[in-house]
C-alpha cells in the first residue's frame, strides 16, 4: 500500500462518492452534486440524500480534500459551489487503486418476502414481483439513456461503462423476476 493509502482518511462511501463527483473537474453546488448522482451513482450504487451531500461536502472541505467559494448567480441570489483539491484527487486516485472495496451486501425486500411467502397471499406477492419487474425495465432504460449522454464525454466515459452496466443488471433482474414468478405459480 503507498504512503498516500496509509495516511488517507477514513471515509464513509458516502464520502468517496461524493468525492468521485467532484474528480470531474468541475465547479458543483450540492443540488448539482445531487443531481449527478442520481443521473449515475443511483443506477449501481445508490444517491445520497441532499442532506448527506451537504454534509459530506462540508466533511471534504473541513479535510482540504475540496474547496468551496460563493458564486453569485443574480442580483440577490448566490449559490455555494465546491471543487476537489490536488489533497483531493491524491486520495480518490489512492482509494480507486489502492483500497479494498466494501463487501457487497445483497438485501433484496422483495426476495425476502418470497423467503416468508407461506406466510401471506400469493397473488399479492406475485403482482408485487410483477410490479418491480417493470421498474427495474423502466430503470434499466433510463440507465441506458444516462450511459448514452456520459459517451457524448469523454471525461464520462467510464461512468457510461458503468451506466451501461447497471442497465444490464436491471434487464437481468427483470428476467430474474419473471424466473421467479414463474416458479412460485408451479408451487402453488
Amino acid at each position: 500500500m503507498s504512503e498516500g493509502a496509509m495516511n488517507m482518511p477514513d471515509l464513509p462511501s458516502t464520502s468517496w462518492a461524493v468525492l468521485g463527483i467532484l474528480s470531474f473537474e468541475s465547479d458543483l453546488s450540492g443540488y448539482d452534486v445531487k443531481r449527478w448522482a442520481d443521473q449515475s451513482l443511483a443506477f449501481f450504487y445508490w444517491a445520497p440524500s441532499q442532506s448527506q451531500i451537504y454534509t459530506e461536502l462540508r466533511r471534504l472541505e473541513r479535510l482540504e480534500l475540496a474547496t468551496s467559494r460563493v458564486e453569485q448567480t443574480h442580483v440577490a441570489k448566490s449559490r455555494r459551489v465546491y471543487r476537489i483539491t490536488a489533497q483531493g484527487q491524491a486520495a480518490i486516485r489512492a482509494w480507486a487503486d489502492e483500497l479494498e472495496p466494501d463487501p457487497m451486501v445483497l438485501k433484496n425486500s422483495h426476495i425476502l418476502r418470497v423467503w416468508a411467502a407461506h406466510n401471506g397471499d400469493m397473488g399479492r406477492l406475485c403482482d408485487e414481483l410483477r410490479a418491480y419487474r417493470d421498474a427495474a425495465i423502466e430503470k434499466a432504460a433510463a440507465a441506458s439513456a444516462h450511459a448514452r449522454g456520459a459517451g457524448r464525454d469523454s471525461a464520462w466515459r467510464f461512468s457510461g461503462i458503468a451506466l451501461e452496466w447497471s442497465e444490464r443488471f436491471y434487464r437481468d433482474e427483470a428476467t430474474r423476476i419473471d424466473w421467479l414468478v414463474d416458479r412460485l405459480r408451479s408451487e402453488r
